[in-house]
Order: structure tokens, then C-alpha cells, then sequence
């Protein structure tokens, strides 16, 4: 954040992490309350800049649309049938509440790291059909292949997952939003996890539930 003293000069000011557009606006109202302060300039993660201005108009936009927005997913296969059964559950904010969705989906694949990542993939789309857009979105998957390949860490050779790879990225640049790709364990991903088992069984479950404050 740049801040234009008045008839001087710009001073900059960074914080360790980024902050969200609510906390960064009311930042910039505080700021902006000072005579020494001639204007504000907000520096994004991309590297695009905001005036106080542009960033509430935003605030105001982002308020219809989801926030706080945290993925779970999973993928289960069986190799006998080839059908895959891809688990998906999203926790976001929404008008000052919070809400959980959950649904799972089958597709006929070839491997069960097929299945992880074309689980992911669904729940990008799942993310679409909510209205999430221009945000920051934290992606939780107990799948080392496609986490640190999403992050660039391994290699993909394999021309099938770099297809799906293609996708998800394309899908997210196409939402503006910015994904943290966080690896948790089995159990912590036990969720999705008996969602994409469930399909396995021919049970379907798809629900958006507001969740008790």
C-alpha cells in the first residue's frame, strides 16, 4: 500500500500476509481520516493497484457473492467397474451466515489420481454455479500428486492429468480466483472422503446447508 503524503511525497507500507478487501477498505478509512494523508493506493496479490474508492466499490460487490471460501475433495476408484466417485464439500460466507455443500458425482476414469483430480475440477465448477468470483479460495486435498503439481512443485508427464490440470487452472483464471493449495491427511479429509465413497455405492448426496453460528 502506497500512501501520498500531501504536498510531499508517497511513503509504502507492507504487511506480512494479505489481507482481505473488508479489512484492507477499513484500513484505508482510517487512513484517509488524516490531513497528512493526500491519497491511498492498494497493491493486490496479482500486482494490480485500487484506490480506497475502486476497493469499496468492490466490497460492496463481494458482499452478494461467496467469501471465506474453503474446498475439501476426494476421488475413490474401482478398477473392476472403472467408475470413479469424486467427493466434494465447500464452507463459505455468504451474507453474514455460513454455509456447507456437499455432493458427490461418478464418472468412468482410469486411475484413482484421475479421479482426485476430476474431483477438484467438479468442485471448481461447483464454485461457478455459487457465484464465487474475484476471490481468494483455500483448496484442502490429502492428494500429493495434484496439490503439488497444481503448485508447480512436481512435474506432470502424464498427458492425462495434464489435461485436467489445464482445466482447473483455466476454470479458476476464468473466476478470478486466487488458490491456496493446502495437503491435509486422510483423516482430516474424511468428509469428502465418504462422499466419493458413497457414489461407489450408488448413494448420491447433494445439499447446501446454512450452518449454525
Amino acid at each position: 500500500m502506497d500512501i501520498k503524503l500531501n504536498g510531499s511525497f508517497s511513503v509504502p507500507f507492507t504487511a506480512d500476509d494479505w489481507i482481505e478487501v473488508k479489512d484492507a477498505v477499513a484500513i484505508g478509512r482510517r487512513l484517509a481520516q488524516n490531513p497528512y494523508v493526500g491519497s491511498l493506493e492498494f497493491e493486490d496479490e496479482k500486482g494490480a493497484f485500487w484506490t480506497l474508492k475502486e476497493l469499496e466499490k468492490l466490497k460492496e460487490e463481494l458482499a452478494h457473492e461467496p467469501d471465506e471460501i474453503t474446498v475439501f475433495f476426494d476421488g475413490s476408484y474401482d478398477k473392476d467397474s472403472q467408475l470413479a466417485g469424486l467427493g466434494i464439500v465447500i464452507y463459505y460466507s455468504l451474507g453474514g451466515e455460513r454455509y456447507r455443500v456437499r455432493k458427490n458425482k461418478s464418472f468412468r476414469l482410469t486411475t484413482n489420481n484421475e479421479a482426485e483430480y476430476a474431483a477438484l475440477y467438479e468442485a471448481v465448477n461447483e464454485l461457478r454455479d455459487l457465484g464465487a468470483s474475484r476471490n481468494s479460495v483455500v483448496i484442502k486435498g490429502d492428494s500429493l500428486v495434484v496439490l503439488n503439481q497444481l503448485e508447480g512443485d512436481w512435474p506432470c508427464y502424464d498427458p492425462v492429468h495434464s489435461k485436467w490440470l489445464d482445466k482447473i487452472e483455466k476454470q479458476l483464471k476464468k473466476l478470478k480466483l486466487s488458490p491456496t493449495y493446502v495437503q491435509i491427511s486422510r483423516k482430516d479429509n474424511k468428509e469428502a472422503d465418504q462422499l466419493a465413497k458413497k457414489m461407489l455405492e450408488h448413494t448420491i448426496v447433494e445439499s447446501r446447508t446454512k450452518l449454525d453460528k
